[in-house]
């Protein structure tokens, strides 16, 4: 469950540029000759959700209806007196209870004679919640919008970049905090955590690789143990909704930080050249310090608030380069490995 702030300020979120992005939706729906769009959410894809709505959903599970015309729905299982505290912080749509949401929203799509209902990730949208759909409304068509909610999202419209700069500064605050003279990861970490919480992060992951050495898995306080001679902080944040990660390798010894910082700065000055492959920006960027062993890019992507779209296998697909994304670099370093991360293009 989220532990942080939520809370909706108009200043940052106006209404109006939420009503934007659901111009936006409604005109790629047109093109693709759809009525409705329901989008699936739960605590890990509430991106859809929160684009649309200035809401991010947590712990349970949802729907969110929005038809051609007339107000939104979102339809979820918490309870009423959770309810009520939606309505206070989602500036946009309506908040309904119930322990069947798509039973509701597909009483709500036979109302209004909907028969082409766009499903954002149909593949992914669970068979219970399509069956009960087309139970309440029969002779209804599911058909996937994943591509046309994409085209409209894939712009980083003025709200989502004050907002990623902010949750940029928070994580880069974050990082910077952590604090070096310690041996255990636990204290190591402990300054990030609380500069993220006191600084608005609605939701925060600080990891720690404890050991570059031994292993390059980030883990969670629980199974933290010493630092080794080189280590990582990693700190992923949401504000107002906004995710973001930033990446920080360290060495005890003062010869070995100086390449790591070295690489840092590269990593912080990182910009492609326009018409400049992505890949082929990493190769150049960090080549003078080390050997890249692995990449990979992630931005918003349907219900999720981040997702792979470019990477050193060729694998993910979808990366656009207009918007910013979350650049994560794996080096080897004088033989030692250095992990670094940060949001590209704000």
């Amino acid at each position: 469950m989220r532990r942080g702030l939520m809370a909706w300020d108009p200043a940052e979120v106006p209404a109006s540029a939420l009503a934007d992005r659901r111009a936006r939706l409604r005109a790629e729906l047109a093109r693709e000759g759809v009525d409705v769009f329901v989008a699936y959410t739960n605590i890990a894809r509430g991106g859809a959700v929160w684009w649309l709505t200035g809401f991010t959903p947590y712990w349970n599970e949802g729907l969110l209806y929005a038809p051609a015309d007339g107000e939104m729905i979102f339809a979820t299982a918490l309870s009423k007196r959770v309810a009520e505290w939606i309505i206070s912080v989602m500036p946009a749509g309506e908040v309904t209870t119930t322990p069947r949401p798509a039973a509701l929203i597909g009483e709500r799509i036979a109302v209004d004679g909907a028969k082409r209902i766009g499903i954002l990730e149909l593949d992914d949208f669970p068979a219970g919640h399509a069956q009960a759909i087309l139970q309440a409304a029969p002779g209804v068509e599911l058909v996937d919008v994943t591509q046309a909610f994409a085209r409209a999202r894939n712009a980083c419209d003025a709200v989502e970049h004050l907002l990623l700069t902010k949750a940029d500064a928070l994580a880069q605050a974050a990082c910077a905090a952590v604090d070096v003279a310690q041996i255990e990861a636990r204290a190591f970490i402990a300054p990030a955590e609380s500069v993220a919480r006191l600084g608005g992060a609605e939701e925060c992951f600080t990891l720690v690789a404890c050991d570059l050495g031994a292993s390059r898995a980030f883990v969670r306080t629980e199974s933290m143990g010493a630092l080794g001679q080189t280590y990582a902080a990693r700190v992923s944040l949401a504000y107002k909704g906004a995710w973001t990660r930033h990446v920080r390798s360290f060495a005890k010894a003062a010869p070995v930080q100086d390449q790591f910082n070295q690489a840092h700065a590269a990593l912080m000055a990182f910009a492609p050249q326009p018409g400049e492959a992505l890949g082929a920006a990493v190769a150049r960027a960090f080549g003078p310090f080390g050997t890249v062993v692995n990449w990979g890019a992630e931005q918003p992507r349907g219900s999720y608030p981040l997702a792979p779209v470019a990477n050193l296998a060729g694998s993910a697909q979808g990366f656009t380069a207009s918007a910013p994304f979350v650049l994560d670099v794996e080096m080897e370093i004088g033989g030692r490995r250095w992990i670094g991360a940060r949001i590209i293009g704000l």
